[in-house]
């Protein structure tokens, strides 16, 4: 028994959720979908409408956006079956076994990764740094993202016992994009609960501008030092992810200041590289870098 949780913001999710739909129909499990829309534009609204005709589907319209964490919470509290499917609202099915490949792995309380893909040709618009970086950093296949499983838990595609998600919510505290994921991983660790992965991606198909792209990276900054901040400066973050270790070390040798001005000063290479049409990630690690790093002042308040 399934509750499948999409939370929209500002996408057409009429095809994703017809998908998902014949396929739970197919499955013959009891279910329903879950579609919290958080305040997106009026042209969205409309189009999505239409989707509360479909059986089972349940529409709901907030009036304020309330963010990514907020509104996971929301439809957990809402959902009426044991098993909680989330998604973004930004995606695709690989094919028509997503909803039966989930349904196998509902034997015990548990949480399930499905991972993420990007469809395989490059797009030819300023979208390409965001294929770029999703199909080199983002995309692994499920055994290599079991090594370290909680490290490798992505909102984008996963399954979670209700019982679970009522120990464990999502922390408002965190608002704005980025590393809510990796919040709720920590508190998943600290909490004894491990992470499968398996071999069930979702396309995430909406791809940003490289503008979109570079100020929803800077957001993922700001949101990684509060997570650093909230955990109480917990070891355990850095060892996760790999800019916020880079970062520390330099805070610690008082080279974080320094650094973050020079990196501004080289920043309009990095965007010319960047928004180009042959961008090269080593300049997006020196603009998550510099960014990071001209925060320290906020940090130290915080």
């Amino acid at each position: 028994m399934l509750s499948i949780c999409i939370p929209i913001y500002n996408f057409d999710v009429r095809s994703l959720v017809k998908d998902l739909h014949l396929q739970a129909l197919q499955a013959g499990e009891k279910f329903e979908i879950l579609l919290v829309d958080d305040c997106s534009l009026q042209r969205f609204k409309k189009l999505n409408q239409e989707c509360a005709s479909l059986q089972n589907v349940t529409l709901l319209e907030l009036e304020e956006n309330v963010g990514r964490s907020r509104i996971r919470n929301m439809m957990a509290e809402r959902a009426k079956y044991p098993w909680l499917i989330f998604m973004d609202c930004d995606s695709q099915c690989r094919d028509n076994q997503y909803i039966q490949n989930y349904l196998i792995n509902t034997k015990k309380e548990c949480i399930v990764c499905g991972g993420r893909l990007y469809l395989p040709d490059p797009p030819p618009d300023s979208t390409y740094l965001h294929w770029l970086f999703g199909t080199r950093r983002e995309v692994k296949s499920h055994n290599v993202r079991s090594l370290q499983p909680n490290h490798s838990f992505m909102t984008n595609n996963f399954m979670i016992a209700a019982s679970i998600m009522k120990k464990i919510k999502f922390n408002e505290k965190l608002r704005g994009y980025g590393h809510e994921d990796t919040l709720f991983g920590i508190e998943l660790l600290k909490n004894n609960i491990k992470i499968r992965h398996i071999d069930n991606p979702l396309y995430h198909v909406g791809l940003q501008t490289a503008d979109e792209f570079l100020h929803k990276t800077r957001e993922g900054t700001r949101n990684l030092l509060k997570v650093y901040t909230i955990l109480k400066r917990d070891k355990a973050l850095p060892e996760m992810v790999k800019l916020l270790k880079t970062w520390k070390l330099l805070h610690k040798s008082g080279l974080c200041y320094p650094a973050g001005i020079a990196l501004k000063t080289i920043e309009p290479l990095m965007m010319r590289n960047l928004k180009g049409k042959k961008p090269q990630l080593f300049w997006l690690d020196l603009f998550k870098l510099g960014s990071i790093c001209r925060q320290t002042v906020k940090f130290r308040k915080a």
